[in-house]
């Protein structure tokens, strides 16, 4: 008796990109209100400000970790066997933590959480990448995660008042585990995709490494901003709520941002798109140098958030048409959070006591070099292009 194939799922099919959509989201439910952990380290487990950021950044470099695992091998599993694996070990690292926040391998467990946080973060990053319509699905993705973004950073303070840090993370590894229920509707491999898209060419293997160079670049900046900012806005004497309140504002403004991008996908140059939200994200950290006034501070950080939203649809395009295999994806998503974790791992000792501008002129440089850099295989993927 022969065994059926298991029946393959539509990727285009709202069931599935909605599976996606709430697996991504639940991948980054740490990472999305990442400053607010940053300060509630501080102010609820009485560590350091460079302690802080290092815990948040041992739980990326988790993440890191998975998505290179994932990168490298994870796809070639089922995907619905690897979904449900990691949001198994989320909800682990998430108890046990919640179990152990003054144990001083506290930061070890946020690691392990991180790595299931990773491996569901890669597939739906993934499994979005592969759709039809990639830059759409990637911006309705982040319309719903900064969504919650918004709401949880603006409460973060007085959930935290109430339940503390062990208690958030109760919180999370609950949601997780209600989250199994979405692998039902995750495809079981790239054989659900149809790859085909007109504006895809083959560009050699130094190209591509050149544009992950770029994509880890941009996400390094990233992380390094995401880490401090709450602790920026602190530094420079604006209170504890005001900081929230003005990221609340970034998040709510970066879903307009996500947004523009489903409107504007078909409608600018992408290349035109992707200068502007990356020099204008290192405009807006430049604007947090010295000490900034609650306005400024406000100003800079939203526009950071918008552009950050903005572009990053158009950077996964770019990337996905520099290869036509599509598994040029899952590597971006690995640049991605390897940059994201790097980041504050590599903040961490640049911060003097209370003064940030090592971070943030470093920060600055980074987004200068990824635009650079991924201008070498945008221009050579254009030349393949008017040749064709």
């Amino acid at each position: 008796m022969t065994q059926q194939r298991p029946r393959e799922i539509n990727v285009n099919g709202w069931p599935a990109l909605l599976s996606a959509i709430v697996l991504g989201t639940i991948g980054v439910l740490s990472f999305i209100i990442q400053p607010g952990i940053v300060q509630g380290y501080v102010t609820h487990l009485h560590v350091s400000d460079s302690r802080a950021v290092d815990l948040v950044g041992l739980e990326m470099l988790g993440v890191a970790l998975a998505t290179i695992f994932m990168a490298l091998v994870g796809t070639r599993i089922d995907w619905r066997a690897i979904v449900t694996g990691g949001l198994l070990i989320a909800v682990l690292g998430d108890v046990i933590s919640a179990l152990g926040t003054h144990a001083a391998w506290f930061g070890w467990l946020r690691l392990v959480a991180g790595f299931g946080e990773g491996i569901i973060i890669s597939i739906s990053f993934t499994f979005v990448g592969i759709t039809a319509k990639a830059e759409r699905n990637v911006a309705l993705y982040l319309v719903l995660l900064l969504t919650y973004g918004a709401f949880g950073l603006w409460y973060l303070p007085d959930i935290l008042d109430r339940i503390d840090i062990a208690g958030l993370f109760m919180v999370f590894g609950a949601l997780s585990a209600l989250a199994l229920v979405s692998v039902l509707f995750v495809p079981h491999g790239y054989g659900a995709a149809q790859m085909a898209r007109p504006g895809i060419r083959q560009l050699p293997v130094s190209l591509l490494a050149i544009a992950l160079l770029a994509v880890l670049a941009y996400n390094i900046a990233q992380g390094i901003a995401w880490a401090v900012l709450f602790l920026v806005g602190t530094s420079a004497g604006i209170s504890e709520q005001a900081v929230a309140n003005a990221l609340f504002a970034s998040q709510g403004l970066a879903v307009g941002g996500a947004l523009a991008s489903v409107f504007l996908a078909e409608r600018i140059p992408r290349d035109l798109a992707i200068a502007g939200g990356i020099l204008g994200g290192a405009a807006s950290i430049a604007l947090l140098l010295g000490t900034p006034g609650l306005l400024l501070f406000t100003v800079g950080v939203c526009g950071f958030n918008v552009l950050w939203n903005f572009v990053l649809p158009f950077i996964l395009g770019r990337i996905g048409d520099f290869d036509a295999s599509g598994r040029m994806m899952s590597f971006a998503v690995a640049m991605q959070m390897i940059g994201l974790g790097g980041g504050p791992l590599i903040a961490a000792p640049l911060i003097d006591g209370k003064s940030f501008r090592v971070v943030e002129l470093v920060c600055i440089a980074l987004f200068l070099l990824s635009f650079a850099l991924l201008r070498v295989p945008t221009l050579a993927h254009r030349r393949l292009h008017a040749a064709a």
